[in-house]
């Protein structure tokens, strides 16, 4: 297993991790997800970083620029939610939070879903 099959590994139990803290719906685990926010901010650039060695990608124009083109699209859906969701707002508007969650959720879920069955087999 390469590095940057490692790090989206570890990206995915993580992103898994912060769903499930978010249907939770408590304080604790809304607090929770803020703390781990910016370890998987870490993750994403490490699998940015990953995707410059990694054997596959590199081998497969197609495979790269499909791969590209969804983890940038994540990367965007999450970038523009976690700007809007900061603690406060999140305390202010609740179930905006969980519906705008859902959409990140569909989001990551088929990035995930799409590494794990198609990337991970070339």
């Amino acid at each position: 297993m390469g590095k940057l099959d490692t790090t989206l590994s570890e990206a995915e139990r993580m992103f898994r991790e912060m769903q499930s803290l978010a249907q939770r719906g408590d304080i604790e685990g809304k607090n929770a997800i803020i703390k781990l926010r910016s370890r998987y901010a870490m993750l994403l650039l490490e699998i940015l970083q990953s995707t410059k060695e990694d054997p596959k990608l590199q081998g497969d124009a197609e495979l790269k620029a499909e791969f590209e083109r969804r983890f940038f699209a994540m990367r965007q859906k999450l970038a523009d939610h976690q700007a809007h969701w900061r603690l406060q707002t999140i305390e202010q508007d609740p179930s905006g939070y969980m519906k705008s969650a859902a959409g990140l959720n569909t989001v990551q879920d088929d990035f995930y879903r799409w590494v794990g069955s198609t990337f991970s087999i070339h």
